[in-house]
């Protein structure tokens, strides 16, 4: 097409007339408005902002809802009259308290046509209702239905535990989609993620409920990229295992992390206590600048593993017997976790009378100790402060374990949206059999209501999947 345009305006040029000038200007105008000028890439927003108009009702399985539609008054009785128990606060008329109820509108006119689990495609009637204050109407879906998805939760829920806790690569669970449902669409499958991994983890345990002791477990995680340093952040309920917070940043420096922390901040409702981190410079002082009057441990096992550290170094350049090494490491240990407040672990770091502590390799961390003692004893002094970060320093490994599945995250968007969708399904999945907690979610632990339905299923009964802009 460009070479033929490019011929013609060659060819007019050879004519010396009006008729010819004018068509020559207009082909250049031409070219240069749909050739030259940039235009911005159309993309289409996979996220549908509809929704308000739809109430979800806990119901488990097809089953179960056409014998709960099938009597009226069960149906009223189970499900509507219990609607106005519920949160959702979206597509009501303005000014209106949504206190008298809702009554029975009969089905909507299209039926819903899901996708169940091998591939078979069914219909659903669906219910609506009318709120008796502002006469506005209503759709009524079983948890087990999605708003405007064509695939049942249980598929989606399938393939998002593969992909996200057993690091399953897109490929592997297309292949896996094949079979459960007959999938074909790999953009498919990087909806359902942009679907679960939108909202900030925090944006749906306050929507869901779910409350925090205050006390939480925070740490940085470097992720190794071809050509990039980037970093994840996390916070983590040590109580509950409720990640409250994921990001993606490309630096971890008091102002960006200032940022990453404020995100946070804007989403819950409850007041941050106490923080259990390492001894990382940047986010203390993010930290301290944003939450007034905070109290923030150092983990122990950082600390010790650094002065193990240092003792390899020093038992190489002193030629020292492992011997000598571990009994060093031993009265330092002791040290650390014996002292109950500050005073009392300066007196005993100076008590140290082993020359091998004088060395300036040990000396330093000793120095390090010696000034951080407020913080290496704060658990003492607050209940809610672990010793150590553990349970957020877990929830990095399974970051890690992804990224080096996928190698690279590459877009800085899907990488948030990854994060946040790990945190999520660490959320709402329950933990599997043999684990400490089986068969509970961190969710559940929190004291989430979950109605005796599938983990994706209580995500979408909470109205984790609502994105109208109002929501909320």
């Amino acid at each position: 097409m460009l070479k033929h345009i490019a011929q013609y305006i060659y060819d007019i040029k050879g004519h010396d007339t009006l008729i010819a000038d004018a068509l020559e200007k207009a082909l250049q105008k031409a070219f240069k408005k749909h050739c030259i000028k940039k235009h911005k890439k159309r993309i289409r927003f996979s996220l549908s902002k509809r929704g308000e108009k739809t109430y979800i009702f806990a119901c488990a399985s097809k089953e179960e809802y056409l014998s709960l539609i099938s009597d009226s008054n069960r149906f009223k009785l189970e499900v509507v009259d219990k609607l106005s128990g519920y949160a959702h606060a979206t597509g009501h008329h303005p000014g209106c308290k949504k206190a008298e109820g809702y009554n029975l509108k009969g089905f909507r006119s299209k039926n819903r046509k899901p996708i169940m689990v091998g591939g078979k495609q069914v219909e659903l009637p669906i219910h609506m209702v009318q709120c008796r204050e502002c006469k506005a109407i209503f759709s009524l879906l079983p948890s087990f239905l999605p708003r405007e998805k064509h695939f049942t939760l249980d598929i989606i829920g399938h393939i998002f535990e593969k992909m996200l806790l057993f690091s399953q690569s897109i490929q592997a669970a297309l292949q896996d989609l094949k079979i459960t449902g007959g999938g074909k669409s790999k953009q498919t499958i990087l909806n359902w993620l942009r679907w679960i991994g939108t909202f900030h983890p925090a944006t749906l345990l306050t929507r869901a409920g779910a409350l925090s002791s205050g006390y939480l477990q925070e740490d940085e995680g470097f992720e190794k990229e071809p050509q990039l340093r980037t970093y994840s952040v996390f916070m983590v309920d040590p109580n509950t295992l409720l990640v409250w917070h994921a990001d993606y940043i490309d630096h971890v420096d008091e102002e960006s992390l200032c940022g990453s922390f404020k995100k946070f901040l804007k989403r819950v409702t409850f007041k941050i206590i106490g923080v259990t981190k390492d001894k990382w410079e940047a986010s203390t002082k993010a930290l301290k600048a944003l939450f007034k009057n905070i109290w923030i441990g150092f983990c122990h096992r950082h600390c010790l593993n650094k002065f193990r550290q240092a003792l390899l170094e020093y038992q190489k350049e002193t030629e020292c017997s492992k011997k000598q090494r571990d009994r060093l490491y031993k009265k330092f240990k002791e040290i650390l976790e014996t002292s109950t407040s500050q005073i009392c672990l300066q007196v005993k770091i100076k008590s140290l009378d082993d020359p091998a502590f004088h060395h300036p390799l040990l000396q330093k961390r000793l120095v390090e100790l010696q000034k951080n003692a407020p913080h290496y004893t704060c658990h003492h002094k607050r209940k809610g402060i672990t010793k150590t970060t553990s349970m957020v320093d877990n929830f990095l490994k399974l970051a890690k374990r992804k990224l080096t599945m996928a190698e690279s995250f590459r877009d800085k968007e899907y990488g948030k949206i990854i994060f946040q969708a790990l945190a999520t399904a660490r959320n709402f999945v329950p933990f599997f059999p043999g684990a400490k907690n089986a068969h509970k979610s961190p969710f559940m632990l929190a004291g989430g209501k979950t109605y005796d339905l599938p983990w994706i299923q209580v995500m979408n009964f909470h109205n984790a999947f609502l994105f109208t802009p109002d929501a909320f």
